[in-house]
């Protein structure tokens, strides 16, 4: 076997290796996978120590290879500015272990970067086009077999889930979605994915799983999955919330776990819009046409390219048709919308073209105009919600409200009968799904620690207010577990939980009560007893009280504080008021980390569409849990 120099990286002067398999880092005592490279080391120091300085050069310089490229094995690289002479020797002591230099595990990572982005096989790598390239552009550096490359994947992925681990420790509550999805070989899978608020009041999501279901899965089998996935990371007394679609084998599995199950707003949504349109009977026929007409320029390339020309003569941007998508209302609207904006374009290339497909008159245009006003700000609201950067439960109440003032506001202005029927239909479906939404204890708590709505949220004051006494309740409760974080109130209180016999500002009933509470602690050793549950009881409602009290105060001042602009962040809010309000904030961590969809979940399995083409349909479940994670970006 042939015996290569040994050469550690800059990195190893903030890494100890405890074991052969484990390194610690000198700046945090976080233990890390070591897989014999310091990838995983790299991106520790980069994400969690920033600010130092131990990488400024390491980039730079060339770099000469030894290594058989397709052993899976590297060989030292010499020549590195600033690194050629410089080894530390607590690196790994008494093991026989080669590191390759940061030049090396740059590239490395940029490829790994490169596989999961754009969801390409791990024998890229032996391809003789893709290995000419590489050559090409870097002669030096030493490209991993395919075996070094899923290894890298691997690690990879230890260092995101220990990241995620380290979160989810320190969070008390995380929210779930999960969704279905048939891959390309028709094996159905269900996907789980996290939702929770760093301490810093940073949105964080991730993916907890992918486990793939029997041919003929029944509820049984789908409950099991969501139990294991749950269960592998610890979780199921720790979900606030677990959204799901509202279909009955979805919502059964989720009771069944023990865990609140809150629909999919996207999906309710959704479905309000669809049978909407559905029972807008001339708008169907106007669609069914309109299907026809994209669907003719679809499929016919004499048909595109006749109107890519048209389009340049009439100076309309060359623009392609869009055909919906039967499980999204959206993408009807995309398509009405563009057909309309190229209305000129598609009449008068249809007229040029030999084809019995009847082409939409000026009053089905003018329908089309006036029910895209009707469905602009539903478009718009479904938009919002399939965020994932961005807080979406807290949206669910003042979007509801919003939805109905519009609609009420366009009904003055809509002059089609169609277009009338279609706001009429609208109203009757939203307010027969969303009547009470307001009440809904998760949306209502979410919506009131969002510093963009608060109160405003909503258009019942009664359920404001009843809101707000469920807030109250919840920080008092905060206050009484955590007696000892009661000193950090809003700056403008003067109250305080335990008072100070001391203190200049306590009160004379404060003043009383500390006596009798003296006395009584007093008594207690001369009375045998006797009064003892009495007594407790005495102690634990004027807790209570107390608790309540302060609850109270804090839950006032934080809404007496000014609005924060609509299209701020509120988690930015949130940072600079952590420690102003303290209890709120950590109930704003558990409520606003419920999305108001599954919509994470499923980009998931459109994304899994890529993962399992042809060439990859044969990857372990393993591998697709490695490669998605990836692809979620939480690197």
């Amino acid at each position: 076997m042939t015996e290569f120099k040994r050469a550690f990286s800059l990195v190893w002067d903030h890494f100890t290796l405890v074991t052969p398999n484990k390194v610690q880092c000198a700046l945090c005592s976080q233990r890390l996978s070591f897989n014999k490279n310091t990838s995983a080391m790299l991106r520790h120091l980069r994400s969690r120590h920033p600010s130092e300085a131990w990488y400024s050069n390491s980039t730079s310089g060339a770099h000469s290879s030894t290594s058989n490229s397709t052993s899976g094995v590297h060989s030292t690289f010499s020549g590195t500015t600033g690194l050629n002479s410089m080894f530390t020797n607590s690196a790994a002591a008494g093991h026989h272990i080669q590191v390759r230099t940061t030049r090396q595990e740059d590239l490395d990572d940029a490829l790994v970067n490169m596989l999961v982005k754009d969801t390409q096989p791990f024998s890229v790598v032996e391809e003789e086009g893709f290995t000419a390239f590489v050559q090409k552009l870097d002669p030096s550096y030493n490209l991993p077999n395919k075996q070094a490359l899923k290894k890298m994947v691997g690690s990879r992925c230890e260092f995101i889930n220990d990241n995620v681990v380290s979160q989810m420790v320190i969070s008390d509550f995380v929210s779930l979605t999960s969704d279905m999805w048939t891959s390309i070989d028709k094996y159905s899978y269900i996907s789980v994915t996290g939702h929770l608020v760093t301490e810093n009041a940073q949105l964080s999501t991730f993916l907890l799983g992918i486990s793939k279901l029997p041919e003929n899965h029944k509820v049984i089998h789908i409950e099991e999955a969501k139990n294991q996935l749950v269960a592998s990371w610890g979780l199921h007394s720790r979900v606030a919330a677990f959204v799901t679609e509202n279909s009955e084998n979805m919502v059964a599995t989720v009771q069944k776990l023990g865990i609140l199950q809150l629909p999919s707003f996207a999906h309710v949504l959704n479905l309000v819009i669809k049978r909407s349109m559905e029972a807008t009977l001339e708008l169907q026929d106007i669609r069914s046409q309109a299907r026809a007409i994209v669907s003719f320029f679809k499929s016919n390339q004499n048909a595109e390219m006749r109107l890519a020309e048209v389009q340049g003569q009439l100076g309309r941007p060359e623009q392609k048709l869009i055909q919906e998508v039967d499980s999204r209302w959206n993408s009807s609207f995309s398509m009405l919308e563009r057909i309309f904006d190229q209305r000129e374009s598609v009449a008068a290339a249809l007229s040029t073209l030999d084809t019995d497909i009847i082409p939409l008159g000026s009053a089905d245009y003018e329908v089309i105009h006036q029910c895209l006003g009707v469905l602009g700000s539903f478009n718009q609201a479904t938009a919002e919600l399939a965020s994932e950067k961005r807080v979406s439960a807290s949206k669910v109440i003042p979007l509801v409200r919003m939805l109905k003032i519009t609609l009420e506001k366009k009904h003055g202005a809509i002059i089609h009968s169609t277009a009338t029927q279609l706001a009429s239909n609208l109203q009757r479906e939203l307010q027969t799904s969303c009547s009470m939404v307001e009440t809904e204890p998760i949306l209502a708590l979410s919506a009131l620690l969002d510093p963009r709505f608060k109160m405003l949220a909503f258009g019942n004051q009664g359920y404001a207010q009843e809101a707000v006494k469920l807030l109250t309740s919840e920080c008092a409760s905060l206050i009484r577990i955590n007696p000892d974080k009661d000193d950090i109130l809003p700056p403008s209180t003067t109250m305080s939980t335990t008072p100070s016999l001391t203190s200049p500002h306590t009160s004379s009933w404060a003043m009383e009560t500390a006596s009798i509470s003296m006395a009584t602690s007093l008594s207690k050793s001369h009375d045998g007893g006797l009064w003892e549950m009495f007594d407790s009881k005495v102690g634990e409602t004027q807790s209570v009280q107390s608790s309540t009290a302060d609850a109270a105060v804090e839950v006032q001042h934080y809404l007496s504080d000014p609005y924060l602009n609509r299209v701020e962040n509120p988690m930015h809010y949130w940072e600079k008021h952590s420690k102003v309000y303290l209890h709120l904030f950590q109930l704003a961590r558990k409520y606003l980390s419920v999305p108001a969809s599954s919509v994470p979940c499923e980009r998931i399995f459109t994304k899994a569409g890529d993962v399992f083409n042809k060439k990859r349909s044969c990857l372990s479940m393993k591998a697709v849990e490695q490669i998605m994670l990836l692809n979620k970006g939480l690197v």
